[in-house]
């Protein structure tokens, strides 16, 4: 099913790329409104597609919709001229991707004791380049309730039986994955003529079907992008961020490799895959190392053992492009002298030792993303808008630490961390969620094309 995008009118120039002119000239074969990945094999073509009138190719822009005017951009370098002529973004710029509205519409026709029967959604895509322009993307109906994570190029969304499905939004794909139904505290209730009720969840809390989902994935990462067959593993944080489960690719259930002791107070803030395995980290700060592969059933090795209880309002693990394992802190503080916004940034280095304090000056030219994605440390160098040093942070699943965030003035929204002045600010002009949906629900995630 197609992906249909329609740009706000601030976001290309007319001329350049309006869905709704008319076709103006020929267009080269595999070139029109079909995926983006037939869009890139064009890059096989003889060579003369390359050297097209720019004119032309602007014209044929302005038939594409924003996922396959990337990938068009990505063909050659005549082909990207002329996209960054029409005013498309480089397609490896991280995008940030917001459903603010659909959450609150989906909110209040709960809240309207209403049976809330999900609509496709209609998500913002917006880049740093440029914090005003703005791009409407419409996902297929039935697949998008909510969103738990974004790595390698592809989405985590929840559909509307609360299953998850890998998405990717820059050409369409999608892969299904094992239904929530393997998890032994998920019941599925039907009537007499076989069809889905609802489900139970923990034997005796009733869920519509479609609702489950909104709140029972809080984290899922990829080890690599399932694009061209790749041999993918898929780990996700869930049920009350308590539980670490996995499946592989082409598998058919889900695998549960932990459950945390609930009597502890601790939970999983968030999980990565370095150098071959899969980290996990929780909020107390405890680090583990997991082998998936072991013959008697997952295995974890301790890498941090020992516990913390600062004010730490969530944990992020980062893979670094020199070979490192991160552990980004965000801690609340009340010295706001020095913190402005309440909100100081700690990073230390994982390893067997333990860990170590880092300092961003270390960072050189890249920039940390954070949030409900595989956070990232890219590069700025060919990333215009992107700040070094700079840690850009998007909320993922935080409400176990609701009584520390809640205490910030005006929460909400992307912001970017500056490490010289120790701010916190808004990097995207935010859509005004309520307070209350804003600090339970995550409604961003960074997102870079993988094409």
């Amino acid at each position: 099913m197609p992906l249909a995008i329609s740009p706000s009118p601030s976001v290309l120039p007319r001329d350049h790329f309006d869905s709704e002119s008319s076709n103006m000239g020929g267009t080269p074969p595999g070139v029109d409104s079909s995926p983006g990945d037939e869009l890139s094999a064009t890059a096989m073509a003889p060579s003369g597609w390359s050297d097209l009138p720019m004119d032309l190719l602007l014209s044929i822009l302005q038939r594409l919709e924003l996922p396959q005017a990337l990938a068009f951009a990505a063909v050659c370098t005549s082909w990207c001229s002329a996209a960054i002529a029409a005013g498309i973004p480089c397609s490896r710029r991280p995008w940030l991707v917001s459903w603010g509205n659909f959450l609150e519409q989906r909110e209040l026709q709960l809240k309207s004791k209403m049976k809330w029967v999900p609509a496709a959604a209609t998500c913002k895509f917006r880049h740093l380049l440029d914090a005003d322009k703005v791009y409407n993307v419409n996902f297929p109906k039935g697949c998008f309730v909510a969103c738990c994570g974004a790595s390698h190029g592809w989405l985590f969304l929840v559909n509307d039986l609360s299953n998850l499905v890998l998405y990717n939004p820059f050409n369409s794909c999608m892969i299904p994955l094992p239904p929530i139904t393997d998890f032994s505290c998920v019941t599925a209730v039907y009537d007499s003529a076989g069809n889905l009720e609802h489900y139970l969840f923990m034997g005796d809390t009733v869920y519509q079907a479609n609702y489950l989902g909104a709140w029972f994935y809080q984290k899922a990462v990829l080890s690599c992008s399932p694009s061209n067959g790749g041999d993918y593993v898929a780990m996700i944080i869930h049920r009350d961020s308590d539980w670490l489960s996995f499946v592989r690719a082409g598998e058919s259930k889900w695998q549960t490799a932990s459950m945390l002791d609930l009597s502890k107070l601790d939970r999983y803030t968030d999980c990565a895959y370095h150098n071959g395995r899969f980290y996990s980290v929780t909020l107390q700060g405890k680090v583990d190392k997991w082998d998936l592969n072991a013959p008697d059933g997952p295995t974890k090795e301790a890498i941090i053992e020992h516990r913390h209880y600062a004010p730490v309002i969530t944990r992020q693990l980062v893979s670094t492009p020199w070979g490192d394992l991160l552990q980004v802190r965000v801690i609340y503080t009340n010295a706001k002298s020095r913190y402005p916004d309440n909100v100081k940034f700690q990073i230390r280095k994982v390893d067997l030792e333990g860990s170590r304090n880092v300092s961003i000056k270390d960072f050189g030219d890249h920039a940390i993303f954070i949030g409900l994605n595989h956070s990232a440390c890219l590069p700025t160098e060919r990333l215009p808008g992107v700040q070094p040093r700079f840690i850009y942070f998007s909320a993922p699943w935080m409400l176990p630490t609701i009584d520390l965030f809640g205490r910030i003035r005006d929460w909400g929204g992307v912001r970017a961390y500056n490490p010289k002045t120790r701010t916190f600010k808004r990097v995207f002009p935010f859509g005004g969620m309520c307070n209350s949906l804003s600090t339970v629900y995550p409604s961003e995630v960074w997102i870079t094309p993988n094409m």
